[in-house]
């Protein structure tokens, strides 16, 4: 084998590993768009979807509130004790809910960013391509 020939090898196996880094540039690239966009699309749902439970809650806070005043004879009565329920309810989530809602958020996070296998197909599929 001469050195010319040893020459032309080693720039081949050169210009392959550059191409490989750069597939695998290119999907990790797709990969972390594609987690990110899930993130955020879950975020603007969970922002939408919360907006919408909340002005519920608003209205039906405010109702509750009414008839409770109506029946002690004094709307401010209704309003002081929802405010207080809702007192109750904020402690008690200061105390307790914190730790069970973080558990929630990283369980359902997690299943996004690391164990969906259909979406790694399509990954897969679109690194395939990238290589041809």
């Amino acid at each position: 084998m001469s050195i010319f020939n040893l020459s032309e090898h080693i720039s081949k196996v050169s210009d392959d590993a550059k191409k490989y880094l750069n597939s695998s540039l290119e999907y990790y690239k797709l990969d972390s768009f594609k987690k990110m966009m899930d993130g955020a699309v879950s975020l603007v749902n969970l922002m939408v979807s919360g907006s919408i439970f909340l002005i519920f809650i608003l209205f039906i806070s405010v109702g509750v509130a009414i008839v409770i005043g109506e029946s002690l004879g004094s709307l401010s009565y209704g309003y002081f004790i929802v405010a207080g329920i809702y007192l109750v309810i904020y402690v008690l989530y200061k105390l307790f809910g914190k730790p069970f809602i973080t558990e929630i958020v990283l369980r359902k996070y997690s299943k996004v960013f690391f164990n969906e296998s259909s979406q790694e197909d399509v990954l897969d599929e679109e690194f395939k391509h990238l290589q041809e």
